[in-house]
């Protein structure tokens, strides 16, 4: 009797792999189109499909280490990333006002984008732990310390936008540790403070705001006295923060609540990209067909701006099939974090997605203009070596739960 052969694929999260390829594909595409106008960075998508090989191979490594070692490895991977932002500010190489990058001989490097990660690391390392009580304030702090360090680093280059990644994470995290919700609100009430300040320049919305929460959840008084304490200092600090603000962050703000003010000059990227989306209608101008992107009206359109390009060449229906794909991702993301059997793994799973989320929804909605201006790059789309690569480790990390979901 013959022997039958089988051959066993290994247990990958298969719809998060395809929608990743899906979106790189999808990204090599309309970077070749943004790039094809004469003169303007034509070549870039075939160093994009070159790191397109590296990110995979970086993947498939990222996936074949067992997850317990980056456990392990949490520390020193958080130690280096903080030593590569401290080395950015002093020898990085400033671009428009900003030191984000290191040169590694003909290669550059961003140190932001591994602190991401290896802060998600030591957060569910730190996490993961059998007496955590996120109920009590003692237990706010020591990842709240972590997240602020690099948060503060990134944020001095300046990289507002990548910095704010940081407490992002910190917050799902939290609440995936299983803080509880009355408790994580009143946590995040600095954030809405500082927020209501921006867009409205006055603390008096924020102060009608939190005496309704505070008469809803009705916290203890330790931890009444410390979130009013917090506050307060936040209150006290906004005016003068706003101040320190360089002059292109403010315009950014100010142009985020109305563009018009200035649409040759900070409102100017928001109002062209509109244009961009709005052209292209249901099924768009068609491939290598965009006027924004081939008049050069339509500015950084292979990295901060190319889900322009996308709404203007292939429509509605084009940016509609980007938006399912990182749905995929990100709920099969979470998916990933709600099975994992291992609490250091559903955490690191968590903060890897919520990362990403982060960065898709804020691209997506400053180039319809509901966001500012911040640079992010849209992952697996935008133009980027080291986006690219950090992408990859991301998804390795993911397929890396998926292999091992039920070990304990």
């Amino acid at each position: 009797m013959p022997t039958r052969v089988r051959l066993r694929l290994p247990d990958l999260d298969l719809p998060l792999a395809l929608a990743a390829i899906g979106l790189v594909v999808f990204g090599l595409l309309v970077v070749y189109s943004a790039t094809s106008v004469p003169g303007a960075h034509q070549g870039l998508w075939t160093r994009q499909l070159m790191w397109a090989g590296v990110a995979f191979g970086a993947a498939w490594i990222a996936a074949s280490i067992p997850y317990r070692a980056y456990d392990s490895l949490a520390w020193p991977l958080y130690g280096i990333s903080l030593l590569g932002l401290v080395l950015v500010l002093v020898i990085g190489t400033s671009t428009m006002g900003a030191k984000r990058w290191i040169h590694l001989g003909p290669l550059q490097f961003q140190p932001s984008e591994l602190a991401k990660i290896a802060t998600v690391l030591l957060l569910a390392r730190r996490l993961d732990h059998p007496k955590l009580d996120l109920r009590k304030l003692r237990y706010w702090f020591p990842p709240l310390l972590l997240t602020l360090i690099p948060f503060v680093l990134v944020a001095r280059e300046p990289d507002l936008g990548t910095a704010l990644s940081f407490p992002v994470v910190l917050i799902t995290l939290y609440f995936w540790a299983g803080m509880p919700a009355g408790n994580l609100l009143l946590g995040l009430s600095p954030v809405f403070n500082a927020a209501l300040f921006m867009v409205t320049g006055s603390l008096g919305w924020f102060a009608g705001v939190l005496i309704v929460m505070l008469g809803v959840i009705r916290p203890k008084l330790t931890t009444l006295l410390v979130v009013l304490a917090i506050n307060g200092a936040v209150s006290y600090a906004l005016p003068h923060v706003w101040n320190h603000l360089a002059d292109y962050q403010k315009r950014r703000i100010e142009t985020f609540v109305n563009p018009g003010n200035d649409p040759y000059g900070a409102g100017y990227q928001i109002i062209q990209s509109r244009i961009a989306i709005g052209s292209g209608g249901v099924l768009g101008k068609g491939y290598l067909k965009g006027s924004q992107k081939a008049l050069s009206f339509l500015p950084m359109r292979h990295t901060d701006f190319i889900y322009s390009v996308v709404g203007e060449e292939l429509g509605f229906l084009g940016a509609l099939t980007v938006v399912i794909l990182y749905a995929v991702v990100v709920l099969r993301g979470f998916r990933l974090a709600m099975v994992a059997r291992n609490g250091f793994a559903s955490l690191m799973a968590a903060g890897l997605v919520a990362a990403l989320f982060y960065h898709i929804m804020v691209n997506m909605l400053m180039t319809v203009g509901w966001a500012p201006v911040t640079g992010l790059p849209l992952p697996l789309l935008s133009y980027g070596g080291t986006a690219l690569l950090v992408n990859g480790v991301q998804l390795g990390l993911l397929q890396n739960v998926a292999l091992r979901r039920q070990e304990i």
